[in-house]
């Protein structure tokens, strides 16, 4: 069986996917709503997914949104019953779309599959009420969401810890300079963000310490009532640089807002 035909349940929670028939070059149409749904939802981090021949495992292209975004205009819309679409079809690997008078070669999103990341929180509806169903669906796009922060501020980053430079990517954390339970506002803005090792974003988190409108660490006053390996990984970091962003500035009310309310001075 096609791997996304089998998978398309769990594939649809934050990817769109559309059947194309394999028999008419892999004709296929992309809706302007369902489109604007998964943008709402995953912030523009979601695929388009299509699939062709259900007998073949392999038969599916997985293609970023972002790769097909300079297509999907508005003036582009396939002029036919009044519903606002594009459609186009795949012809070896390439795909266009009615209207553009483009063709996008996507042989290298043909048959790679990507990991099933977000679990069904709900698995049957049977039994469940509506409320459960809902409060479910938001903790998906939450998921979501802060997935896509993560990723945002990592590569903001390098890829490394700001003040340790550590690579490894299960130890680094995008870090909330005010934090997600304060202010809703500054939950997904990558201005809000800070790269850190596990260790220190405890130690930022809990307000050991803070950092200056220069980027200069601030370690608390109350250095002597901590525990000394407490106190060495701070003496560490005391006054330190962190090293600066690439694409995001560090928004300085965010520090300010730490440094009042986080920072143990």
């Amino acid at each position: 069986m096609n791997w996304v035909k089998e998978n398309r349940n769990q594939l649809a929670i934050n990817n769109y996917v559309r059947k194309a028939d394999s028999k008419t070059n892999y004709w296929l149409d992309l809706s302007e709503g369902r489109i604007n749904h998964y943008r709402d939802l995953t912030s523009d981090n979601f695929n388009i997914i299509i699939y062709g021949d259900e007998d073949i495992e392999t038969d599916f292209y997985i293609i970023p949104f972002e790769e097909l975004k300079h297509l999907l205009l508005e003036n582009n819309f396939a002029k036919s019953e009044g519903r606002r679409r594009w459609i186009g079809n795949i012809i070896n690997h390439q795909i266009s779309l009615s209207n553009t008078g483009v063709k996008l070669n996507i042989a290298h999103r043909y048959s790679v599959p990507i990991s099933l990341i977000i679990e069904p929180l709900i698995i049957s509806t049977e039994g469940t009420n509506d409320y459960a169903i809902e409060n479910a669906k938001r903790e998906i796009q939450i998921r979501i969401k802060q997935s896509t922060f993560r990723k945002k501020v990592l590569k903001n980053f390098e890829f490394k810890c700001c003040l340790t430079g550590v690579t490894e990517n299960d130890l680094l954390v995008a870090s909330h300079i005010i934090p997600w339970a304060a202010k809703i506002e500054t939950r997904l803005s990558p201005h809000n963000g800070l790269c850190f090792s596990t260790l220190y974003d405890s130690l930022f988190d809990k307000g050991y310490f803070t950092l200056n409108d220069k980027f200069e660490v601030i370690i608390t006053s109350k250095l002597d009532e901590l525990s000394l390996q407490t106190q060495n990984w701070l003496n560490a970091i005391s006054e330190k640089t962190i090293s600066l962003p690439l694409n995001y500035e560090i928004s300085t009310v965010a520090l300010k807002f730490h440094r009042e309310k986080i920072f143990i001075k």
